[in-house]
């Protein structure tokens, strides 16, 4: 006899397995497809941990009940566990038609749900399969097993969508499986081993510090990280690996240590969700830290955004108790998670690193660059150290230098390499007179007169080719225009800057060509490059009215006449609006 969801009101497992076999024997008599679609509520424990058991409850209800309304009265509709239901379809025409009831299924958990004064929207992940995919006979186990897989394959790509099973992707749940096993092997094998990348200053390339990667080499060959670290926290072999990895990572930093005494490279090292869930997580580190000795100021545990998305507060207690242990904290991938700045600034956090890929294209786009500079400038307000990753280009390191960015990590400088050869990296640097790589951030400032007025269609092509060829160039800066006058600073890497400007000096456009100064900069003033008409900056817009004032011209080659008065009056010029 069928039984039923008490919360819900529709089948429970139970109930579901016994329905799901009743109709794997209808199908066979009568030679037609059965197929079987779960559906698993995305994030759903985060309600639950924001709204409370109560509110969660009223929306699983009130999904049951959509769902109900949705399938045909031969379909049975069943809760299956916690946060997902299932469907059994009979008399299946077409896999067009799952598709159809896939795409109405989504549609329905989408629509928003108010719980009292709560208004609450979800999404769903969805698997389908069909007896076709199955074997003859009694199949229901088989069945079952397909749908969770296409279910598992539609949540890994994100959720919020359907996934029909099919052959390859079973192929994938079983490497998955077997990689698992694996894992579960990896240490008592010794397959395991720890890499090293180096971190370095930003503008003298001296090694500072150094991430701990961690590599797996079984039997058959190297499996990408990329591939086994998401096994491992699925499977839960995450916690064994990563309390060897945080012990790699301490003998890693005695070892150097007693090498280069306070010059030591510190370690930084990755802490993943299912740790920071392990309520043992504090004590099996202190554990660790007073079997190796290891200096835990010169530790870093890297976390992510995405693992506050879920229980901050007891996440917070964890990260609080590992910090009052003298470890520090660094937020990784930053940007790319959904963290508010009041979480941020509740986090016991001493490091920002900065998403590489917001370093990508840093060189040639101004929105980048901005981004990456208001993520310096947050850092600096919060007094954190910033670390961009990603580096693969000396315009990226550049650029990163221009904005004031401590320490840089990236294949531009060192790739993740053997303790012995991260040793040998220290030693070479040690030898070294001069640092290696240093930035060559350069700006120039210069006025001078056009040879004859300038229409507007002109300025619009100078605007336009001047723009493009600059950010090719890595050239961030201002171009002033009145009156037929221009005053322009140039910033960037010193040789282009100098060819910029000579290719400038050369035009039969201007006369009176005139260096204001030009020298080695600390930091980029400007973001990109524009330019502006002095009534265009938001200094004259928004900036007090002095209609009756007396007026007394100054034009720019007047201006140029006091390097310090011309520097700050273009520098002042900074565009709130880019061009």
């Amino acid at each position: 006899m069928s039984t039923f969801d008490p919360l819900t009101g529709v089948a429970d497992r139970p109930g579901f397995r016994e329905g799901l076999r009743g109709a794997l024997q209808r199908s066979q008599r009568a030679g037609a497809q059965v197929a079987l679609v779960l559906i698993n509520l995305d994030a759903f424990q985060a309600i639950n941990d924001l709204h409370g058991q109560d509110c969660g409850d009223a929306l699983l209800r009130e999904i049951a009940h959509r769902l109900q309304h949705l399938a045909r009265a031969s379909e049975l509709v069943a809760r299956l566990g916690a946060d997902e239901f299932g469907i059994v379809c009979e008399q299946v025409a077409a896999p067009t038609d799952l598709a159809a009831l896939a795409e109405r299924i989504m549609g329905a958990v989408r629509t928003p749900v108010g719980v009292g004064e709560v208004t609450i929207t979800v999404t769903a992940s969805i698997g389908i399969a069909a007896t076709s995919d199955a074997v003859a006979g009694d199949s229901s186990d088989e069945l079952l097993r397909f749908a969770k897989t296409a279910m598992q394959a539609a949540r890994q790509t994100g959720g919020d969508g359907w996934q029909f099973f099919n052959p390859q992707m079973h192929e994938r749940a079983l490497h998955r499986m077997d990689l698992a096993h694996g894992l579960q092997l990896a240490l008592e094998r010794e397959e395991l081993a720890p890499r090293f990348q180096p971190i370095v200053e930003a503008g003298s390339g001296r090694i500072v510090g150094a991430e701990l990667l961690l590599r797996w080499f079984p039997q058959q060959g190297e499996i990408s990280p990329v591939e086994f670290i998401p096994i491992a926290e699925a499977s839960g072999s995450v916690i064994a690996i990563g309390a060897w990895v945080f012990r790699q990572a301490c003998l890693a930093e005695r070892d150097w240590h007693r090498r280069w005494g306070e010059t030591a490279p510190y370690v930084s090292v990755n802490v993943s969700v299912r740790q920071l869930d392990d309520p043992a997580l504090a004590e099996v580190f202190a554990d660790i830290l007073r079997d190796t000795g290891a200096d835990p100021d010169r530790l870093l545990l890297e976390i992510t955004e995405s693992m506050l998305m879920v229980d901050i507060d007891a996440k917070l207690r964890v990260l609080d108790r590992l910090a009052g242990m003298g470890l520090r904290m660094a937020m990784d991938d930053f940007g790319t998670g959904y963290s508010s700045l009041a979480q941020l600034a509740r986090l016991p956090v001493d490091v920002l690193k900065i998403d590489r890929s917001f370093i990508q294209d840093i060189a040639e786009s101004g929105e980048s660059r901005a981004v990456v500079e208001a993520v310096v400038g947050l850092g600096r307000a919060l007094g954190l150290k910033l670390v961009a990753e990603g580096v693969e280009t000396a315009a990226q390191q550049l650029e990163l230098c221009g904005y004031g960015c401590d320490l840089i990590q990236g294949y531009y400088f060192y790739r993740p390499m053997p303790a012995d050869q991260m040793v040998e990296a220290v030693e070479r640097q040690t030898a070294l007179v001069e640092p290696s790589k240093a930035t060559g951030l350069y700006f120039l400032l210069y006025v001078s007169e056009a040879v004859a007025p300038l229409s507007p269609q002109q300025l619009d092509q100078l605007l336009h080719r001047t723009r493009v060829n600059n950010a090719k160039a890595g050239i961030t800066g201002c171009l002033l225009h009145e009156n037929g006058r221009f005053m322009q600073m140039l910033e960037g890497e010193r040789n282009a800057v100098l060819e910029t400007f000579e290719r400038i000096r050369s035009n039969h456009m201007h006369t009176g060509v005139r260096v204001v100064m030009k020298a080695p900069a600390r930091r980029r003033i400007f973001t990109h490059w524009s330019m502006l008409l002095p009534d265009d900056t938001a200094a004259r817009r928004d900036g007090p009215d002095f209609q009756g004032w007396q007026a007394q011209p100054m034009e720019f080659d007047v201006l140029a006449e006091d390097a310090r008065v011309c520097y700050a009056f273009i520098t002042a010029c900074v565009p709130d609006v880019k061009h």
